[in-house]
């Protein structure tokens, strides 16, 4: 029995030991390399139409590179174009839609959130107004409303994210709590059938994404298992992350799901993420996301880094919420610039066109990305705790310089020895450049 327990003992030990000494920034990325396109970059403005009486600076299309567009809190979700039976309110989604197609960027449209003249249980309370969490009372009026926007929009929108961020009637500690959505699984996996039906009729391209889960893979896997799987084209997550080491653990966590679900050659979206700041004297309310932080530019600096992990671990695309916000944003209500958006413009120049190879960590909770961009290799790195990185130069190749994230002391710093590059490193990535050499 004491021998029984010993091997016991052992086999914990060595499987406790196995996963603290693992690699998770290598197994989020090994094997999925990919070229970094405009695609990739996601956004969502909430201000290209103002409301009524709304104190703020319209927003403005931006001079940066993004592909694709989500609508949410755009007030385009179905409450918004439908808020009485029978009456249909168009106008600030067409402009979203021209927006984006003026732009050349695709549109990911969120359905859901009922109106309450179609809820299910129209005095329930909602975030967005009584009603909108329930599923429809009748699935005739879903069918309708998913009919409307893909006839009227056709092409224009590519993609249709289910619902946003639901909650299960089914799963003990969702049920009664408040949310975007509050049914049952069986009501989401209904609603999924119906809109690729529909889609399936009038825009046969566009694809079905799952809801944009939130807080976990139980509810994606549960509903996958329940019949969704039969219905999407793509794996939607909304991957709110405290840090780098964070995010490669939720991606491994939702591809374990995709692949036993036998799913894993889905595309993998991160459809909404964003870091919230509140300032030294503010404190953190309940509802703050995961990566919430006391400040602008550190905010702006893991921004940087889950945008290059999520690249260089294959997600498809990377809706970044939002580009208006104060909290989490690029601008203010004002227009100003904040840090974000430096760094924003900065991370496309380093990613489009390039393609990851990988990442893996080193000492003091520091990461280092490869890849190539053209004739040119590339390492980008950073780290939690400041520290001094030695790099090997690749043979064949030369150190070229450097680039920061933004300009910084550190910048003086660096130093090529020995065939290595010292670097100082922090949480804002560094870029190194290196050139082939020439050969005769």
């Amino acid at each position: 029995m004491k021998r029984r327990q010993n091997i016991l003992l052992l086999a914990a030990l060595m499987a406790f030991t196995q996963f603290a000494c693992a690699d998770v920034y290598l197994d989020a990325t090994a094997g999925r390399g990919q070229e970094i396109t405009p695609a990739y970059f996601g956004v969502h403005f909430h201000r290209l139409v103002l409301r009524p009486q709304e104190k703020a600076v319209r927003t403005q299309w931006p001079p940066l590179t993004f592909g694709t567009v989500r609508l949410w809190d755009s007030v385009t979700r179905w409450a918004d174009i439908a808020p009485r039976a029978g009456v249909w309110e168009f106008e600030r989604l067409d402009y979203y839609v021209h927006e984006a197609a003026a732009h050349r960027a695709t549109v990911l449209y969120t359905l859901g959130s009922t109106p309450r003249w179609a809820s299910a249980r129209p005095d329930e309370p909602c975030g967005y107004g009584p009603g909108c969490g329930a599923e429809p009372v009748r699935m005739g009026h879903w069918e309708e409303y998913v009919r409307r926007v893909a006839q009227r929009y056709g092409s224009r929108i590519a993609a249709y994210e289910l619902w946003n961020e639901p909650y299960f009637s089914d799963i003990a500690g969702d049920r009664g709590r408040p949310g975007f959505y509050t049914g049952s699984i069986f009501n989401m996996v209904e609603m999924a059938r119906v809109a690729r039906k529909v889609l399936d009729d009038v825009s046969a391209a566009a694809m079905l994404c799952t809801p944009g889960f939130v807080g976990g893979a139980n509810r994606l896997e549960m509903f996958l298992a329940a019949g969704g799987k039969k219905y999407v084209q793509a794996i939607c997550y909304h991957f709110y992350s405290e840090n780098s080491s964070h995010l490669a653990r939720q991606i491994l966590e939702i591809r374990s799901v995709m692949k036993r679900q036998g799913l894993e050659n889905l595309p993998l979206w991160n459809t909404e993420t964003g870091l919230e700041v509140y300032g030294p004297g503010e404190s953190l309310p309940a509802g703050a996301g995961a990566g919430a932080t006391r400040s602008l530019t550190e905010s702006a600096a893991k921004m940087t880094q889950q945008l290059i992990l999520g690249a260089a671990a294959g997600l498809g695309r990377y809706y970044y919420y939002s580009w208006d916000s104060e909290r989490s944003g690029m601008v203010t209500t004002s227009g100003e610039h904040l840090p974000a958006y430096a760094a924003m413009a900065q991370v496309q120049k380093w990613l489009i066109g390039a393609t990851l190879a990988g990442c893996e960590s080193f000492k003091g909770a520091g990461v280092m990305c490869g890849g190539n961009k053209g004739s040119r290799h590339f390492k980008i790195l950073w780290a939690e705790v400041p520290a001094t990185q030695a790099v090997t130069v690749p043979r064949g190749f030369r150190f070229a310089g450097q680039e920061m994230l933004w300009r910084s002391a550190q910048e003086s710093r660096l130093r090529v020895a020995d065939g290595k590059v010292l670097v100082p490193v922090g949480q804002p990535p560094v870029l190194l450049w290196f050139d082939a050499t020439e050969t005769k």
